[in-house]
């Protein structure tokens, strides 16, 4: 190997070397007050889900089924996360049993679809969802290396 392809070679590894770095460390951190959705997450979600999203809020404890785990989320749908599958979750129109009925969802009327009557309340109550979503993505984790670091710590 010459050495211009040799210099490409060892900065092309140490750039992808420090972006799995940054990568984990981000992971690490966990939830980031400072992120849109944050405190929309924690309004509506939290106290099921828990602060960071793993399903351990302090309501967890007493449902049955447990909450799941919102970090996983892109293990079940994919990433980036499908936002109008998670809109209609979130806004009551697709069901989850734990989430109540599309009356009565868990968080109230607020996020609700039938509640989008008038263009300010349902850009505002879209807006909402949206940036629980953008949240949400960002809590997305490498299921492999959560699991395997869970098993470590038992």
């Amino acid at each position: 190997m010459d050495r211009p392809n040799r210099a490409a070679t060892f900065s092309i590894a140490s750039f992808a070397a420090a972006l799995a770095i940054a990568s984990a460390a981000a992971a690490e951190r966990g939830p980031n007050p400072e992120s849109p959705g944050y405190p929309e997450f924690q309004q509506y979600c939290a106290s099921c889900h828990g602060v960071g999203g793993a399903g351990d809020g302090p309501m967890a404890p007493v449902l049955d089924p447990k909450p799941a785990d919102l970090r996983k989320l892109s293990t079940r749908f994919g990433n980036p996360l499908p936002r109008p599958k998670l809109v209609a979750i979130i806004d009551g129109r697709q069901q989850v049993p734990s989430h109540g009925t599309s009356e009565m969802p868990v968080w109230g009327k607020r996020l609700h679809a039938a509640n989008r009557g008038d263009q300010a309340q349902a850009s505002h109550v879209r807006g909402t969802i949206l940036v629980i979503i953008e949240y949400l993505q960002s809590l997305q984790v490498d299921t492999k290396q959560t699991d395997a670091k869970q098993a470590d710590e038992r």
